[in-house]
């Protein structure tokens, strides 16, 4: 793999084939259109109008196109990111991405050169995410349907469910069809009256409780913007990997104290199934977890492999020790779930 310091981290067979790739487009009105217009989308951050130009030029010339795209375009984005004032450092981390989800193109495609994975690195080409130590970090909307307050003499974060939110009797999100109750928030000027979130569990509870207004400090609702967190896949999950990172983030987002996560590494449940001293679990222990909406469970992908649903999953024949105790978890009546999470850091403290 080609690696060095501010260059893309291809392989000598990717670079070789976008060679005669772009041998064969030089002369193209269309393609020359497409690189112009994909530079001036990442000198502007349109991360929509860059992923929107890699997934048409993909459609029209196949997986390897957005490669020699994002190849001709480099030196925009390595500008883009000189003028946000980020270091050639996390710049060169950030970018490592497009290697990572090029092998993973590989792996599903039986060995094609590639990337499909394009509105995802569109956000690293803009500068919109950025991988400091060992996690990745996004300012997005909060945009799920809860409120965070800090509680006078609580460190740990409060978490309010909005109205409206249709549950199981378990009390995790589910479709109005299957609702057993259904959350309701009411306040004024004294009290609010809301359904908390077991924050240890990831479920919301089953009746309301009251809070008066003055013990209370808000620091999200759905609209506000908050510092997200992704975990690259194989990252360093050790307990110092991760403080690091969280400090770095402090450092460079230091007016965004509310940190969220959505992730299979955040479900409670993987405590069935994992040692409690493991990286992951010591990783989960760290945030107050919410639950989300999913199609299907995370893990399914992540232990197995794309495609799994639950039937597939107990019929795989396990080669690690993981898989085979997720499938014994399953028959004994776990579910395993997608969750969201919160963290706070110093500068959480500023919002109140």
């Amino acid at each position: 793999m080609i690696s060095s310091p501010g260059q893309l981290p291809l392989t000598r067979e990717e670079l070789d084939a976008i060679e005669r790739l772009s041998k064969r487009l030089a002369d193209t009105a269309s393609h020359q259109n497409r690189v112009s217009s994909l530079r001036r989308a990442i000198e502007a951050q349109d991360s929509a109008a860059i992923g929107s130009l890699l997934d048409g030029g993909m459609d029209l010339h196949g997986p390897l196109y957005p490669l020699l795209l994002i190849k001709e375009c480099f030196d925009e984005v390595q500008r883009l990111y000189e003028k946000l004032g980020i270091s050639d450092e996390v710049r060169d981390a950030t970018l490592f991405d497009i290697r990572r989800w090029a092998d993973e193109h590989s792996a599903r495609s039986g060995g094609e050169l590639g990337l499909c994975q394009v509105y995802w690195i569109a956000r690293h080409l803009s500068g919109r995410i950025v991988q400091l130590g060992s996690l990745q970090y996004e300012l997005k909307p909060f945009a799920y349907p809860y409120r965070i307050y800090r509680e006078r003499g609580q460190s740990e974060p409060l978490l309010l469910a909005e109205g409206g939110l249709h549950l199981s009797r378990e009390g995790y999100l589910v479709q109005e069809a299957h609702s057993v109750y259904t959350t309701l928030l009411e306040e004024d000027g004294i009290s609010i009256s809301a359904y908390e979130v077991d924050t240890r569990g990831g479920r919301i509870k089953e009746s309301r409780s009251t809070w008066m207004r003055p013990e209370l400090s808000l620091l999200c609702t759905s609209e506000t913007e908050v510092l997200n967190i992704h975990i690259p896949k194989g990252t360093d999950l050790r307990d110092e990997a991760v403080a690091a990172s969280l400090s770095l983030s402090e450092e460079m987002f230091p007016h965004h104290g509310v940190m969220v996560c959505t992730s299979w590494l955040l479900d409670p449940a993987l405590s069935a199934v994992l040692d409690g001293e493991s990286n992951i679990i010591r990783f989960m222990q760290r945030f107050s977890k919410f639950p989300v909406t999913f199609s299907v469970a995370q893990i399914w992908e992540r232990v197995f492999g794309f495609g799994f649903d639950v039937e597939e999953v107990l019929a795989f024949t396990p080669q690690t020790s993981l898989q085979r105790r997720t499938q014994d978890a399953l028959r004994s009546g776990v579910v395993f779930r997608t969750m969201g999470g919160v963290v706070l850091s110093r500068g959480a403290s500023a919002l109140c």
